[in-house]
């Protein structure tokens, strides 16, 4: 739990300025819950620790079932998960469409998206950085002169632009673990994603951990640091629905509960994380 509240302070200065105003005709999603008895939830099948495999496990699962349990409490009447695989290019409609409550999975919270997109991001619930997966034993030698893999497009690759020159740059990988594969093969010094899906992704190709490293670039002796919060409807008559997810990640009970059962495990990473991103 406290480790929640570390979160919280720390995202609020990474994702200050957000703000929404729209209204809606729809019917309100806490209304909609409670009258239907389903709260419908996006999760990512390909971001282990958050959401993976079919059916999906992770944080993310977990923590809809919990929600549904306080909201059956809440309401006083049933209510059930019903899931919907999200993708990257399909999460925000997904929640502006109607056909998810909320999406939950490693969405970066900015300003910029939040007004692109029409939605609103929950507080936050994982704070991470762009890190870069290398065999163990490498050097800070070796990596001044490395060959890093990036998944083009991402925010990753636009900020490992900031590092390295665009020759020591492969951005031919679609995936994580096609990634840490060709790190694995030789065939590029370190591919760099967001920490923690790289050390989720890891685990799930049970990779020795004494035989990798996740290194932290730095430009201004800062990393580029990501806060985490799950997509939710950003107009004004949602706003009661964004403080009942906002209540269930922040205050103690089931939701931190979900949180510790699934990244507890990381503390050590999760410390040297909230401290680097803290300086």
């Amino acid at each position: 739990m406290k480790r929640i509240v570390q979160l919280l302070v720390l995202a609020s200065g990474i994702s200050l300025g957000l703000t929404w105003a729209n209204s809606s005709i729809a019917t309100p999603v806490e209304t909609e819950i409670e009258e239907t008895g389903i709260l419908k939830v996006g999760v990512r099948d390909d971001s282990p620790l958050f959401g993976f495999g079919s059916p999906s496990e992770g944080y993310c699962t977990d923590f809809a079932n919990a929600l549904a349990v306080s909201l059956t409490e809440k309401f006083g009447k049933p209510v059930t998960t019903e899931f919907v695989t999200s993708t990257t290019q399909n999460r925000w409609e997904l929640v502006t469409g109607g056909q998810v409550h909320l999406e939950c999975g490693p969405n970066t919270i900015t300003a910029e998206r939040e007004t692109e997109e029409q939605i609103k991001f929950s507080l936050p619930f994982f704070v991470t950085a762009t890190q870069i997966f290398a065999q163990g034993g490498i050097t800070e030698e070796d990596m001044k002169t490395a060959t890093i893999g990036t998944i083009a497009g991402t925010t990753n690759a636009q900020e490992m632009a900031m590092v390295y020159p665009e020759s020591q740059i492969n951005d031919t990988f679609t995936t994580r673990i096609e990634g840490i594969e060709a790190v694995q093969a030789g065939e590029i010094t370190g591919f760099a994603s967001d920490g923690i899906l790289l050390i989720g992704s890891a685990t799930i190709m049970q990779v020795d951990p004494d035989n990798f490293v996740v290194a932290t670039p730095l430009v201004n002796d800062r990393p580029f640091c990501a806060a985490y919060g799950m997509i939710l409807p950003g107009d004004d008559d949602n706003a009661v629905w964004r403080e009942t997810v906002n209540q269930f990640i922040a205050q103690s009970g089931q939701g931190a509960e979900v949180w510790d059962m699934w990244f507890e495990p990381l503390t050590p990473y999760i410390d040297k994380t909230l401290a680097e991103c803290n300086m």
